[in-house]
């Protein structure tokens, strides 16, 4: 069968212009490293922010049901706009996640909300504003538990050093999953879970790695990556 001409111009574009890690690199982004391509009817945007991420899963996934978690109260409430006209297909969470059910104080980077989260700014931090306020966690396999999960589940979370402790608090849904996308960090950045460790953490639910749709540069040097985890076809569950 011969190449279509979007095809041909591409292959040009790739070995004869020398843009081939330019195309790779939006093709991965654009098909999420291979999630694009699969059955996905439940998403789960843990750490939503205003939604930027969930309009994207909105436009690849029109039939998904998406649940968007987020506990600032100024940043849900942009999120909860959007929500409330995307025709029931996105429903919104003004809670915290994690590995147990209670109050907890949840502290806002006012500089940088999206830096917000449970840990306490320590003083190697940048000299940013924050302020702090109770909200209430929850265990994501208790939210999960009276929501409706159809066809294939991803799990998104990007909770600022928090994602260890959602994942411990899912086992049932990490079960029910098949993909991921987690904000991990690479070398000698700590002050989030480290990549090995959600690595560690992920495979003993049968997930593997699928490479990084981005990463985070301080001084041209990679500290986070959004890493990839698909489980294989064999242990895929496609939900009813």
């Amino acid at each position: 069968m011969p190449a279509r001409p979007v095809d041909a111009l591409i292959r040009f574009c790739r070995l004869r212009l020398g843009l081939k890690p330019i195309l790779d690199y939006a093709q991965s982004r654009r098909r999420l490293n291979g999630i694009a391509e699969l059955p996905i009817g439940t998403v789960f945007d843990i750490g939503a922010h205003v939604g930027k991420m969930a309009r994207r899963y909105r436009k690849l996934f029109p039939e998904a049901n998406i649940y968007c978690f987020e506990p600032l109260p100024h940043c849900y409430r942009r999120l909860d706009r959007w929500a409330t006209r995307q025709g029931g297909h996105v429903q919104t969470f003004n809670i915290a996640l994690g590995d147990v059910s209670r109050p907890i104080e949840f502290f806002w980077n006012q500089d940088h909300p999206g830096g917000s989260g449970l840990r306490p700014p320590g003083s190697a931090q940048r000299p940013e504003k924050h302020t702090s306020f109770t909200t209430r966690m929850e265990r994501l396999d208790d939210v999960a538990s009276s929501l409706r999960l159809k066809g294939e589940v991803l799990l998104k979370l990007d909770v600022e050093g928090g994602e260890l402790e959602v994942l411990a608090g899912a086992p049932e849904l990490l079960g029910k999953a098949s993909a991921i996308i987690v904000e991990a960090a690479i070398g000698e950045e700590r002050v989030r879970p480290h990549f090995h460790d959600l690595l560690q953490t992920l495979e003993a639910h049968g997930f593997l790695y699928r490479g990084n749709l981005g990463s985070a540069y301080v001084g041209g040097i990679p500290r986070l990556v959004d890493a990839v985890f698909i489980k294989p076809p064999a242990q895929r569950r496609t939900a009813a």
